[in-house]
C-alpha cells in the first residue's frame, strides 16, 4: 500500500516518476515514416521559410492539419535545435499536461487516492505511453480535449455556490472553450464535438433546474464568441493567401475524412476500436469490464455523479464517433484514455461504499500486475510478422526476463494485495515501456514503410557535390529534408518522379503547377537525365536501382547506398 498520498514528498516521487516517464529516451530513436518525417520537415520549412502562417511541405502549401502542432514542433527547434528530442519534446509536454489534469480532476473527485491512482493509471497505459513519443497530433488534441471536459465542469460546480457563481463561473467556462479551440487549432472539428456532447449530456442531465440551464446558455454564446475569435484569424489568412483551400480543408479534409473518400489503405470494421481499446489501455483492460455498475452509481455524491455523466459521455461519444468512420487509424481513439483513467480511479480507489459494491475479484488485480510481462514476451514475437523485420537482441532478451519474471510472479503475485498488485502493473509497464523504447533505434532501419530516412540523409549529404542533380523516384521520402538539409532546401528542390499525382506533394490544389518542371513525367525523362553529362543523385525505393541499371547499358550507375527499403545511386 502507498502510505500518506498526499505528502509533499509522495507528490515529488509521482512528479519525478512522470518526468522519467515521458522525458527518459526521448530523443533515443529517429524519425519513423511518414508522420514523424512529415510533421517534423513541415515545422522545419515554418522556420526556414519564416512563414508562420502556410505550412508548407517539400516547400509547397500543406493544409491537411490546422497548425497548432507545426507552430509547437518549431518553437521547440528554434531553442534546442533541429534534433529528435526538440521535435518530440512538446509531445512529451502534452503527454505530462493530460496526467496532470487526471490527477486535479481524480483529486478533485475522490481526494489524494484518486487523483494519484488518475496520473500512474494514465501515464502506464500502453497507447498513450506510445503516442507521447510519436509525431502527430493526437496526444496534443487529447490534453486539450482533458482539460476542456475539466473547466467544463468546474465551471458547472460554480453554479452550485450561491456565491462565487458570479465571480468563477465565466472564468472556468471560458477557460473550457479556450481548450477548445487550441484543440480545434491542432486537429479540427473533434476538439468541439467530444466536450460540447459531455456538456450537453450534464445539461440534459440537470434539465430542470431552469437557473443553471440560462447561466450555461450565456457561457455557450461567450465560448463560441472566444472560440470565433481565436479560431477566424488563422483560417482567413489562409483562406485569402492560398487559392481553394476552404474547399480543400472543409470538403477534402473534414468531410472527405469523415467519409473516408480522402484515406488510402486505414479502413477497419466496427469491432476495430475494441481491439484497439483492448491493447491501448493495458495494464487496466480488464478493470472496463466493472467500470460501470448500479451500485457505484447511487454511492456516488452530486459532483461525483456530475463528473462521471461527463467523462462518460465523452468516452462513448469518442468511441461511436471513430468507430463510425471510415478512416481508422489506432491513435484516433486516445481522447478517450484521460476520461477512462479518473474514472476507473474514483472506480476502484474513491473509498466509501461505491468502489466496494460489485467490486471484482482479487485475480483481477494479478492479472494487471501479470499483463506488461505477458506484452514482454509477446512483443518479440510479434515484431516480425508485424513490422517485417528480425526482433534485435535486446528484445530477445526482454522476452527471456519477461518470461522468469511472469512466472515467479504468478505464483509469488497470490499473496498481494490490491495496492501491492497496483504498484506493481504500474512499475512493470513503465519498465517494459522503456526498455522496448530503447530497444526500438535497433529496428528503425529495418522496418518496411516505417523505417527512418536518417542514414539516408547522411548519405546523401556525404555524396553530394555543388552541380549536382537531385531526383527522388517512385515514392516520395517525406522526411528526407529534415535530414538531408541542405542539399534540399527552397532554393535546390530537386525532380519528383513516377509519382501518384494525387497523394502528397500534389494533393493540394495547385501544387502539381507549383513544382513546374521538377516533375519528371515518365521513365523516359528520368533516363534522358541519367544520360546526361551533368552528375546525377537517385533517390528511390528498393529495386529501382536495377530497374535503371538495364536501361543504361552505355553508363552504368553507381549504388551509393541501400538503408532498408531505400536506395541512393548516381551515375558516378
Amino acid at each position: 500500500m502507498i502510505p500518506n498520498v498526499d505528502s509533499p514528498r509522495q507528490r515529488w516521487w509521482l512528479v519525478a516518476l512522470t518526468l522519467f516517464t515521458f522525458l527518459f529516451l526521448l530523443g533515443s530513436r529517429s524519425l519513423n515514416e511518414p508522420d514523424e518525417g512529415r510533421y517534423a520537415e513541415i515545422a522545419r520549412e515554418m522556420i526556414e521559410l519564416g512563414d508562420w502562417i502556410v505550412p508548407h511541405f517539400w516547400y509547397v502549401p500543406h493544409l491537411d492539419k490546422p497548425p497548432l502542432t507545426y507552430y509547437a514542433v518549431a518553437v521547440s527547434m528554434s531553442v534546442f535545435g533541429p534534433n529528435e528530442w526538440a521535435v518530440r519534446l512538446p509531445l512529451a509536454l502534452a503527454g505530462l499536461s493530460g496526467v496532470w489534469m487526471s490527477y486535479l480532476f481524480g483529486r478533485a473527485l475522490g481526494g489524494p487516492r484518486v487523483g494519484l491512482r488518475s496520473a500512474l493509471i494514465l501515464q502506464s497505459s500502453l497507447l498513450y505511453f506510445v503516442m507521447a513519443r510519436m509525431l502527430t497530433t493526437d496526444i496534443i488534441l487529447t490534453q486539450f480535449i482533458a482539460w476542456a471536459v475539466y473547466f467544463f465542469w468546474r465551471s458547472w460546480r460554480s453554479l452550485e455556490d450561491v456565491e462565487a457563481k458570479q465571480k468563477f463561473f465565466f472564468a472556468w467556462h471560458l477557460a473550457g472553450w479556450a481548450a477548445v479551440t487550441l484543440g480545434f487549432l491542432t486537429k479540427g472539428p473533434i476538439a468541439f464535438v467530444i466536450p460540447l456532447v459531455c456538456l450537453a449530456t450534464l445539461s440534459v442531465y440537470h434539465w430542470r433546474d431552469v437557473g443553471q440551464r440560462k447561466a450555461m446558455f450565456g457561457g455557450v454564446i461567450a465560448g463560441l464568441a472566444l472560440f470565433v475569435v481565436l479560431v477566424a484569424p488563422w483560417f482567413l489568412a489562409v483562406f485569402h493567401r492560398v487559392p481553394r483551400a476552404f474547399d480543400f480543408m472543409v470538403y477534402g479534409q473534414a468531410v472527405g475524412h469523415a467519409l473516408g473518400t480522402t484515406i488510402r489503405n486505414r479502413r477497419g470494421s466496427l469491432l476495430y476500436y475494441f481491439a484497439i481499446l483492448g491493447v491501448g489501455f493495458l495494464p487496466w483492460t480488464l478493470l472496463l469490464v466493472w467500470l460501470w455498475r448500479r451500485a457505484h452509481w447511487r454511492s456516488l455524491v452530486g459532483l461525483q455523479k456530475d463528473a462521471w455523466i461527463m467523462l462518460s459521455a465523452g468516452a462513448a461519444i469518442t468511441f461511436c464517433l471513430i468507430s463510425l468512420l471510415r478512416a481508422k487509424l489506432p491513435a484516433y481513439i486516445l481522447p478517450m484514455f484521460p476520461a477512462l483513467s479518473v474514472m476507473v480511479a474514483l472506480r476502484f480507489f474513491g473509498g466509501g461504499p461505491g468502489p466496494n459494491a460489485s467490486q471484482p475479484p482479487g485475480w483481477t488485480w494479478r492479472v494487471c500486475m501479470l499483463s506488461p510481462l505477458v506484452l514482454m514476451v509477446v512483443v518479440p514475437v510479434l515484431v516480425p510478422p508485424l513490422f517485417g523485420a528480425v526482433a534485435p537482441a535486446g528484445l530477445k532478451f526482454q522476452m527471456a526476463i519477461g518470461a522468469v519474471a511472469l512466472g515467479l510472479l504468478a505464483w509469488r503475485g497470490r499473496r498481494f494485495s490490491q495496492d501491492q498488485c497496483v504498484v506493481g502493473a504500474v512499475v512493470i509497464a513503465l519498465v517494459n515501456l522503456q526498455f522496448i523504447a530503447a530497444n526500438m533505434p535497433s529496428l528503425e532501419t529495418t522496418l518496411k514503410s516505417n523505417q527512418t530516412l536518417k542514414p539516408l540523409g547522411a548519405a546523401l549529404r556525404e555524396n553530394y557535390q555543388p552541380g549536382d542533380t537531385l531526383v527522388c523516384w517512385g515514392r516520395l521520402p517525406q522526411g528526407l529534408p529534415f535530414y538531408a538539409h541542405p542539399v534540399i532546401s527552397a532554393t535546390h528542390r530537386p525532380y519528383l518522379g513516377g509519382m501518384p499525382l494525387n497523394q502528397v506533394p500534389f494533393e493540394f490544389p495547385g501544387n502539381r503547377e507549383r513544382f513546374g518542371d521538377l516533375v519528371l513525367p515518365d521513365e523516359l525523362a528520368l533516363v534522358q537525365l541519367l544520360s546526361g553529362n551533368q552528375r546525377v543523385l537517385v533517390v528511390a525505393f528498393s529495386g529501382t536501382f536495377d530497374h535503371f541499371q538495364h536501361s543504361m547499358t552505355n553508363k552504368p550507375l553507381r549504388l551509393v547506398a541501400r538503408v532498408g527499403q531505400w536506395e541512393l545511386f548516381s551515375t558516378r
